[in-house]
């Protein structure tokens, strides 16, 4: 048996590695090795794995004798074909070929009472077979630092092990201090005309195939009967009344041959036994498979009284035949010749399982399995980020999977439980969009499942998508003073149409600044300030400002730095105006104004100390006035007021 390592990778793996550009890769002269997410056995061992791998990376790197492709050419390779990461040995050869590697890392982790464990295998992708298989653990992040070195050396010594054309070693059998090749539980049973052997072993032994010899001594000789692949074998080519005894020797992938001397003694009864049914088309679904069989009809004419059909199963790592269930055999629709089975306990998510269906008397003798037949339970979808940093949404796809009703999407922000965030109720359905309360600037986890009307598949990889930030400050704002009652602000508009617009802060103070107003969409680039409500800016005041940009769900971003500006005074006073009568007139005069921009002079009379009343506005480069509308023995008083020019936009 492969030896136990103390160090254990568990479930996600997220590991950040340089990627190369084009459609293969490859490394000359070192051993190339993809790592493959470890498939999660609970929902504890989730999330599991992603510091463990890079550990493990690190260490690999310092071996410098391993080429760990780059996971998202990995990825995106395994996308393009439609295939999975997963802990199924078929699928990690064929991913294997697809990727251009020779090797391939894979297994599952599960977590228990705190404590982690998993099961990694080596798949030689060109073999197709397991080369090499671990069942390390660990209980904390220190053990994990301190046993990766030490699991990097086996993992490359094993990697190394064989190849690069070198002759292979001479094998022998455990213990003898060659690879350890072994079996175990060697057993025989007669049944019916002919003889059954089967027998455990690691699959994840290099082995091709198995040799079967028979004596009718114990001491032999053994003459050779047969190959097989499987632990299992059936000897036709017997007696009744007769002992044999057999043995079993193991094929290495190099072809040499391990001879063991276990030996199992059968004696053959010739007793009758009934006949097996006959397996028809079954079909994989999620986590169920359903088949169908019918009864062999020469039990009929022999005289058999059928009772059950056992129901046998074989998958995992043993590769053992297990009964799962029986079916009555007088429970079936007359008005169908076939019955039918479905399987749904412990199965997994695309993986292969074998099935077989024997028949059984009421003397509770027992058929030989019937030829089995292979059958796929639904694999998990893979799903693929399309494009993220968006505003408050994120698009993704996937490969459609066949047999499903459709997918659910599910979501989960740092520390929060996972949740249902999208359903697709479609086969066929390759896309969704997440836009259900996300915020701004978050980063979120993904998976995806497929279901049928009788379940659902587990979690997909995970992925991660980020939501768009809130949008930056404005650059270049500028405010413009010296003004009429009012301040114009100017900056650089955002080229981002996820902007919905800018928000204008103002205060007297540089650090006490509050909103007044917005401006609606992202390509504005300036804004007047003439005060509040009906109340215009103070004349001669400095005030401060800042920007800041809103998206479209109207989120704040940044706010832009202060800039100040002062309004213009009031004009000066008209200086040296002067009143001087003149016959039937009086001459008002003046000093000019020395300001360029006022409006112009607005000119005051008042008669006998009365009220003032406005004579009429003067051009600004005017100094003199002649009032003759006048009325003997009356008092006249005059004042010029210099006007600015209305508050402009």
């Amino acid at each position: 048996m492969p030896r136990a390592n103390p160090f254990t990778v568990p479930a996600a793996v997220l590991v950040c590695l340089v990627v190369f550009a084009g459609t293969s890769w490859a490394a000359a002269g070192k051993n190339t090795l993809a790592l493959f997410n470890l498939r999660p056995t609970n929902m504890e061992a989730m999330g599991q794995s992603g510091e463990i791998l890079f550990t493990l990376v690190s260490a690999l790197e310092q071996e410098k004798t391993v080429d760990v492709m780059p996971r998202r050419e990995m990825e995106e390779m395994l996308y393009q074909k439609g295939l999975v990461q997963g802990d199924n040995a078929a699928a990690a050869a064929q991913a294997g070929k697809v990727l251009g590697v020779e090797f391939v890392l894979f297994g599952q982790v599960t977590e228990a009472g705190g404590r982690i464990s998993s099961r990694l295998q080596l798949m030689d992708v060109k073999t197709g077979r397991v080369r090499r298989a671990w069942t390390p653990s660990f209980a904390d992040r220190d053990a994990i630092l301190a046993q990766a070195p030490a699991f990097a050396r086996e993992l490359a010594d094993a990697m190394a092990s064989g190849a690069g054309g070198e002759s292979p070693g001479t094998l022998t059998a455990a213990g003898s201090g060659g690879p350890s090749l072994a079996i175990q539980a060697l057993r025989g049973v007669s049944r019916g005309d002919r003889i059954f052997l089967t027998w455990k072993f690691d699959s994840a032994m290099p082995v091709s195939g198995f040799h079967v010899y028979r004596s009718e001594g114990v001491e032999g000789p053994y003459q050779f009967m047969g190959g097989t692949r499987e632990g299992r074998y059936e000897d036709p080519v017997v007696k009744k009344g007769t002992t044999y005894y057999y043995r079993v020797g193991i094929l290495s992938v190099q072809g040499q041959e391990v001879k063991h001397h276990q030996t199992v003694m059968v004696k053959h009864s010739g007793e009758k036994t009934p006949h097996s049914p006959l397996l028809m088309d079954g079909t994989g679904h999620v986590r169920r498979v359903v088949f169908k069989f019918v009864p062999s009809l020469q039990n009929q004419q022999e005289n058999f009284t059928i009772t059950t059909y056992p129901i046998y199963r074989r998958g995992g790592q043993d590769g053992q035949w297990r009964k799962i269930q029986s079916l009555d055999a007088g429970k079936k629709s007359q008005y169908e010749l076939a019955y039918s089975v479905e399987d749904h306990d412990g199965l997994d998510d695309g993986l292969a399982y074998e099935y077989s269906v024997a028949s059984e008397d009421r003397e509770m003798g027992e058929s030989p399995l019937a030829e089995a037949i292979t059958l796929t339970t639904v694999g998990r979808p893979v799903l693929k980020v399309r494009q993220d940093e968006l505003l408050r949404k994120v698009l993704f796809q996937w490969v459609p999977l066949d047999g499903v009703d459709g997918y659910r999407l599910y979501r989960k922000d740092g520390g929060e439980s996972w949740q249902k965030v999208g359903e697709r109720r479609s086969s066929q359905s390759s896309e969704l969009t997440d836009d259900r309360g996300l915020a701004d600037g978050i980063q979120y986890a993904y998976y995806l499942t497929a279901y049928d009307k009788s379940g659902e598949t587990g979690p997909s990889e995970t992925v991660h998508a980020r939501t768009k930030d809130l949008p930056s400050a404005p650059a270049g704002v500028k405010a413009e003073g010296g003004r009429v009652k009012s301040v114009r602000l100017t900056w650089t508009a955002l080229p981002d149409p996820d902007v919905g617009g800018y928000a204008i802060y103002r205060g007297t103070e540089a650090k006490q600044l509050e909103q007044i107003d917005k401006v609606r969409g992202h390509d504005r680039e300036s804004y007047t300030d003439k005060g509040s409500g009906f109340s215009y800016l103070e004349d001669g005041t400095p005030y401060f400002y800042a920007v800041e940009s809103y998206n479209l769900f109207g989120a704040d971003g940044e706010l832009s730095p202060v800039v100040s500006a002062t309004t213009k005074p009031r004009p000066q006073a008209v200086q040296e105006l002067v009143a001087v009568a003149a016959g039937d007139a009086i001459v008002v005069t003046w000093r000019p104004n020395p300001e360029s921009d006022i409006r112009g002079n607005s000119l005051y009379r008042s008669q006998d100390q009365g009220s003032w009343s406005k004579l009429d506005v003067l051009p600004p480069d005017q100094t003199r006035f002649s009032d003759k509308d006048l009325k003997p023995g009356v008092s006249y008083r005059y004042q010029l007021i210099a006007e600015d020019p209305p508050v402009s936009g």
